[in-house]
């Protein structure tokens, strides 16, 4: 448990602790709602002021991890692929797989429907449905026109739809088209921008909000624990600690954003006589249910020599999503990245040998949460990580449909048979409707702890079939809209309490 002694005290609207998809964007809508923000980052901004001027544009992410990486402004998604999917509508209903059932979200497709588009607007997404059978109702067309292919890609699709595979731009949210900073570099996927051109949560939601004047950001800062009022009601304050020493925040509103597995970790750390087992955990599911994707990757050879600046993840296959016997999976393009790096020292030169004359794909079905998949805490420590049910039927299926719909194609195809990889995770602070199976409420509101909320990919109850960040800032940008509804309705409250009986007017005397 964390003491703490005189510490400065400040107050504020809201506490966001965490700067990735959930924090900056919950930030950034707050702000526009009148609130005065505080956002809390463990980490700090990434640096690469030693670059030559001719590097690349990208900056591998194993090239900067793990130096900086501890936690950094803009979280994980200044290295993600820029990849802004919506949920498909079957992924917010319970359905049966191989191993199990994915559950039913306590929303429906058309509760965060309105939120997608505001999302989609946010961060400049660049798509088209076109091909997506997928593809869930969009009130209006994607903002910006899909990124278009690099010839090498365009020459793949048209191949693929040629051979009866339906083929689909992947929606990316990069600053491209006139006056834009993206040039469509082959440095992106896995890679953080120097140029900010790729719309990640920094770039796209806190600048913006910083720029309103509401928000102000503390980085390498650490929250210790939330505080909670004495009958163990309402979140009062957040602790945190950086080089200044201990020191508490208070707030109307705290919204933890840290991440898997720091936001349950931090629930846990606030634990009190009245929350024993940790905020939210009264049913027992902090830190449980942690599901993701099973991945794995394909790799069809395009050229018999060294590919070069190509920029290759525009392109999906999502036609397979629905499958006779059940849900199947996604097949995407990856960006180009020097995964050899990673590989075993005898096997990089034919590993890279492929990935320099091919274009990589990632498939994914599926993984499922459970009651024991997650982290388990012993004390205040998590001493084990579960991870969910892998549906390896299903993995090894949509594997064997990938590989046929490339050499369909005219492709030959490198695919490795071999245990999953999981991507995508969620989980361990999931929101529901009963407090016994869930930790926060369909608000995304902490059960039993009124003005504590949960936004980021901790709470979603399933990672769906898709990639999992534009979800995370819908429902960011949806419990923004809760938490200032929630605080004009409190403000009118006192003032309606401060009132005195004279200054009430009679309507019935004034007419």
């Amino acid at each position: 448990m964390v003491h703490v002694a005189a510490a400065a005290s400040d107050r504020w609207d809201a506490v966001v602790v965490g700067s990735g998809a959930g924090g900056s964007s919950i930030a950034f809508q707050l702000a526009k709602r009148g609130a005065q923000v505080l956002v809390v980052e463990r980490g700090d901004f990434l640096k690469t002021d030693n670059d030559a001027p001719d590097a690349p544009i990208g900056k591998y992410l194993y090239d900067v991890w793990p130096d900086q990486c501890n936690g950094q402004v803009g979280g994980l998604t200044k290295f993600f692929g820029a990849a802004l999917y919506r949920l498909r509508e079957s992924d917010f209903r319970a359905v049966q797989h191989e191993n199990g059932m994915s559950p039913a979200w306590p929303v429906s497709y058309s509760d965060l429907a309105p939120y997608y588009d505001r999302a989609e607007e946010l961060y400049r997404v660049h798509g088209d449905w076109a091909g997506d059978p997928s593809e869930p109702p969009h009130a209006s067309s994607y903002p910006f026109p899909p990124i278009p292919h690099h010839p090498v890609v365009a020459e793949m699709a048209e191949r693929l739809t040629r051979a009866g595979i339906a083929v689909s731009s992947i929606p990316l949210a990069l600053d491209y088209g006139p006056g834009g900073r993206c040039t469509l570099c082959p440095t992106c996927d896995a890679h953080y921008c120097r140029r900010d051109a790729k719309m990640d949560a920094e770039i796209a939601a806190l600048r913006p909000a910083l720029a309103t004047k509401k928000v102000q950001l503390l980085t390498r800062t650490e929250c210790l624990k939330v505080e909670t009022s004495p009958d163990g009601r309402r979140a009062t304050a957040v602790v945190v600690r950086n080089q200044d020493g201990v020191r508490r925040i208070t707030a109307d509103a705290v919204v933890l954003s840290a991440g898997i597995p720091e936001t349950a970790a931090i629930l846990r750390r606030s634990r009190t006589d009245r929350h024993a087992a940790g905020l939210g955990n009264a049913g027992g599911a902090l830190g449980r249910y942690h599901s993701g994707h099973s991945v794995g990757h394909v790799f069809p050879l395009v050229s018999a020599r060294k590919l070069r600046d190509v920029h290759s993840k525009t392109m999906a296959i999502n036609a397979f999503h629905e499958d006779a016997d059940g849900p199947l999976g996604i097949i995407q393009a990856v960006g180009r990245m020097p995964f050899w790096r990673q590989a075993p020292p005898f096997l990089r030169p034919i590993i890279r040998f492929i990935g320099e004359r091919s274009l990589a794909f990632f498939y994914a079905t599926e993984a499922l949460p459970t009651w024991h998949s997650g982290v388990v805490f012993q004390g205040d420590e998590i001493v084990a990580k579960i991870e969910p049910t892998h549906n390896l039927t299903t993995f090894a299926k949509l594997r064997g449909v990938a590989v046929e719909a490339f050499r369909r194609a005219g492709y030959p195809v490198v695919a490795r048979a071999r245990a999953p990889y999981l991507w995508h995770d969620a989980g361990t602070a999931c929101f529901g409707a009963d407090p016994a199976s869930s930790v926060c409420d369909p608000d995304c509101q902490v059960h039993g702890v009124s003005g504590l909320y949960v936004v980021d990919q901790s709470i979603l109850p399933s990672a769906g079939c898709v990639n999992t960040t534009l979800t995370v800032i819908a429902l960011a940008l949806r419990a923004g809209d809760h938490i200032a509804r929630a605080m004009r309705e409190q403000d009118m409250a006192q003032r309606s309490a401060r009132r005195r009986p004279e200054d009430v007017v009679d309507l019935a005397r004034t007419g």
